[in-house]
C-alpha cells in the first residue's frame, strides 16, 4: 500500500483527540499507538492502516511523516504542541471523527490508544517496542510492519523452569 498521506493525518488527529488530555500522553506514546495500530491491522489484514513507514528511532518506531504532519495540523488549527518539561504533548483542537476509519482499524487503534494510555508508561511501552527487529535495526533504518511480531527467543526465567517442571511431573514426564 502506498502512503496515504490523509489518512495518517487524520489518524494522528484522531490519537490526538481521544488521549491527548490524558496524564502522560505524549509524543512518545503517540508514536507507539502508530506503530502498533499499524502494524497489528498489517498482520491481521495484509494491509496497513496508513502505508506509513516507520523507521528505528530513539525511543522506538517512528512513522516517517509525523514531523511534516504535525506541522501542517498545527497550522491547520487542528491539534497544538506543547512541551511540559521532558513531555511534548499532542492536543486535538477540532473534533476528530471516527468514521474516517473501518471498523476493523478503529478496534486496533482504539485498543491501542487505551492500553499504551492505561496500561504504560512511555518507558514501559518504549521495552515492548524495543523488540529484536529495533535492536538490530541501524538507527534511522525502515522497520518492516510485517516484522512486528518477530522476537528472539530468551532464556526461560527460574518460575518458567519451576511451572514447566511442575507441568511435567503432573503429566508424568518427569
Amino acid at each position: 500500500m502506498q502512503f496515504d498521506k490523509t489518512k495518517f493525518k487524520r489518524l494522528v488527529h484522531y490519537i490526538a483527540w481521544k488521549a491527548g488530555t490524558h496524564d502522560w500522553f505524549g509524543a512518545v506514546k503517540l508514536n507507539k499507538v502508530l506503530w502498533f495500530a499499524d502494524a497489528r491491522v498489517y498482520m491481521l489484514t495484509g494491509t496497513p492502516i496508513t502505508g506509513e513507514s516507520y523507521t528505528r528511532g530513539q525511543y522506538g518506531p517512528v512513522p516517517q511523516h509525523i514531523d511534516s504532519v504535525e506541522g501542517e495540523l498545527v497550522r491547520e488549527g487542528t491539534i497544538k504542541i506543547t512541551k511540559e518539561g521532558k513531555l511534548t504533548r499532542i492536543v486535538a483542537l477540532t473534533p476528530a471523527k471516527s468514521n474516517w476509519f473501518s471498523s476493523g482499524e478503529l478496534q486496533s487503534i482504539d485498543y491501542w490508544i487505551k492500553h499504551i494510555d492505561e496500561d504504560h508508561t512511555a518507558t514501559s511501552i518504549s521495552d515492548k517496542s524495543h523488540d529484536y527487529v529495533w535492536e538490530i535495526a541501524k538507527m534511522g533504518e525502515e522497520l518492516p510492519l510485517y516484522a512486528y511480531r518477530v522476537s528472539r527467543v530468551q532464556e526461560p526465567s527460574d518460575a518458567d523452569i519451576e511451572r514447566l517442571k511442575k507441568r511435567a511431573k503432573e503429566l508424568g514426564l518427569a
